[in-house]
């Protein structure tokens, strides 16, 4: 008996032993992923736990809140456009009308005149003859008239620039109106859930992370309808544009050009997303607030067609080339009289909702607004009441209740000192997206939407995204008896599973970075061990990225060759999968110029191989006039 007591005792000790040695390894194992990739200070970056946790990818969670953080975030004064109001342009019972926007003694002051007649203007009608030329079709004059306050102009869409005349025949107002005339016939589908009206309102450069820290009433008003967020959207590209012909295409920027746009003049030719919409029996709309920086057309051709049935782009190229002045030091927020480009966006969504409400067809509507938040950190602050006002607007005029709306952006901030924190360089690849629909959407497809929710946490593109508007433009897909086939299928395919998938199917489990077409560059299922700058690696992983870049400028005879100034950072890749070659990730400053450059470079055998692009990470201005190509002009320093 003391025999078998003995015995029982030793067994006890062995087993609370192993238990102990059991939670010290776990102890050290949770400590090590959750700290060795980083110093002391950094480790307020991460909140605990994974926004994706899946065999194929890890994505930590990232704290929007924390305290290093928040200490690159200021507040922001809004910027005013510093000219008068003196014209709005409205549609009263289908007829346009320029009406008097100032009573008539503020006139005479604002014009320096003694009475309003002392006031001419003269406008122009505007005539698109492709994305960058236009012509005139028609020209006027008149005078302001106190008794006449409306003036009024040709029916139909129409854009003028009015330029009006004071005292001393002074030019006091010059701006560009546009009417977006109401429905002739009101819509015929609105009972029915079998057709859906799909919306895209984008904010250039807006993390998810930003949006929660900067956006608090946005975020809120979300919650309060059926939605969807997204903690595992990951950017596939360097800017916007490779980011978004992924959404229009379903390809990458490479493909879509060696496909219909190489050797051609412009994109008419493309396979884009409204296209299929517009098969499908839907008007279309395409809006940016931007003439330089469009998606198609900074360093592109863009379209000689019209592109869709409604465009702002006439009116944004008027404005740029005649009406635009900047009100910020760094001449990046515009104005054309007494509005922002912004504003202008915001003008155009307003006048078409009596489209989005009352047109005969459903609607596929795209809207972009970059400038602001491209350029300023904490410029999304200053945005959070126009979108809930937006939403609040769409909402009260029933327009969600027929409406899928993608609340998304394409990258983070991609500029700047926060892009050069740790956060700041993770926050770059992980753009806002958020699916709000109807209720009856989820009543009438349970299954697509139990998808839609349970891929909150999965790693999805843009390339997804894709997959998921053309299911939208026929309804009949998302039936439960359809989804089923379709998940079966999908089941199949294992690790053939395509690149772009619906999100109304659910995203496999391993699912990795390079199935879903995010180049190592981008891809967050990845955490980065913290390099010594001094160490041999970091060096020649340095040099390396400096050399590859005067290899890259060098027939460029105008652009001086760059020089390693210093290592700012170094980090060693960490990835899911066993990989036998070390990458090093390193952002150097060179000069002349004070270049900030972070790249990827693999150590394989005896050779350095680049991995993905080299990204400018400090803005530029206009060191490299002297170049006239968008692929060239971040790595040149003008002679």
């Amino acid at each position: 008996m003391p025999k078998s007591n003995k015995s029982y005792t030793n067994g006890s000790r062995k087993v609370r032993w192993m238990c102990l040695v059991a939670i010290l390894i776990c102890t050290l194992l949770y400590f090590k992923i959750n700290t060795a990739f980083l110093n002391e200070s950094d480790r307020d970056f991460f909140l605990e736990g994974y926004f994706v946790n899946t065999s194929g990818c890890r994505m930590l969670a990232l704290n929007p809140y924390s305290m290093k953080v928040l200490s690159y975030l200021s507040r922001l004064e809004p910027m005013e456009c510093t000219q008068v109001k003196l014209l709005d342009a409205k549609t009263i019972k289908g007829n346009n009308y320029l009406i008097l926007a100032m009573p008539k003694e503020k006139i005479v002051e604002a014009c320096d005149v003694k009475m309003i007649s002392d006031v001419y203007c003269a406008y122009k009608m505007i005539k698109r003859r492709g994305d960058n030329q236009h012509g005139y079709s028609e020209t006027a004059t008149f005078r302001l008239r106190n008794e006449k306050r409306q003036i009024k102009l040709k029916s139909g869409p129409t854009i003028v620039r009015i330029q009006c005349f004071g005292g001393q025949n002074k030019s006091v107002y010059h701006d560009v109106h546009f009417f977006v005339p109401t429905p002739s016939r009101r819509r015929s589908w609105t009972s029915s859930k079998s057709r859906l009206s799909v919306m895209i309102i984008g904010i250039d450069s807006l993390s998810h992370m930003q949006f929660l820290r900067t956006m608090p009433s946005l975020a809120a008003y979300v919650k309060r309808l059926p939605h969807v967020e997204f903690w595992g959207y990951n950017r596939v590209g360097r800017n916007t544009y490779p980011n978004l012909v992924p959404l229009f295409s379903g390809l990458n920027e490479k493909e879509l050009e060696s496909q219909c746009y190489n050797g051609q003049m412009n994109y008419d030719k493309c396979d884009l997303i409204w296209k299929h919409f517009k098969a499908a029996g839907y008007n279309t709309t395409y809006a940016e607030d931007t003439f330089v920086g469009g998606t198609f057309n900074y360093g592109k051709r863009g379209f000689k067609t019209q592109p869709t049935d409604f465009y702002l782009r006439p009116v944004m190229l008027e404005v740029d080339r005649f009406t635009r002045y900047s009100v910020d030091d760094q001449e990046d927020i515009h104005c054309s009289g007494s509005r922002r480009y912004a504003d202008i966006l915001y003008e155009f969504i307003h006048k078409m909702i009596p489209h989005l409400r009352e047109a005969p067809r459903p609607q596929f509507s795209f809207f972009w607004q970059s400038q602001g938040v491209h350029d300023y950190f904490a410029y999304s602050q200053l945005l959070d009441k126009d979108y809930v006002n937006l939403l609040s607007r769409l909402r009260s005029s029933r327009i969600l209740n027929n409406t899928l709306v993608l609340l998304m952006s394409d990258h983070g901030l991609r500029f700047g000192s926060f892009r050069s924190s740790y956060q700041g360089m993770l926050e770059e690849s992980q753009p806002l997206l958020i699916a709000i629909f109807p209720q009856w959407l989820e009543e009438s497809f349970p299954l697509a939407i139990s998808n839609l929710r349970r891929n909150a946490h999965s790693l999805v593109t843009t390339f997804d995204l894709h997959a998921t508007l053309k299911d939208l433009t026929n309804l009949s897909l998302l039936n439960d008896s359809h989804i089923e086939h379709r998940q079966m299928l999908l089941q199949e395919l294992d690790q053939n599973m395509p690149r772009g998938i619906s999100l109304f199917l659910p995203i496999p489990e391993s699912r990795n970075c390079e199935l879903a077409g995010i180049p190592s560059s981008f891809c967050l299922c990845q955490t980065f061990s913290l390099l010594d700058t001094a160490d041999e690696k970091s060096e020649q992983a340095a040099l390396f990225v400096v050399e590859s870049i005067n290899n890259r400028i060098s027939s460029y005879k105008q652009c001086r060759t760059l020089g390693l100034q210093k290592i700012q950072e170094a980090y060693v890749l960490n990835r899911n999968h066993i990989q036998r070659e070390v990458e090093v990730k390193v952002r150097v400053l060179t000069s002349p110029g004070k270049g900030e450059f972070e790249g990827i470079v693999r150590f394989q055998s005896n050779s350095l191989v680049l991995i993905g692009p080299i990204l400018r990470t400090n803005k530029y201005g206009n060191q490299s006039y002297c170049v006239d190509d968008y692929r060239i002009e971040m790595y040149c320093y003008c002679f």
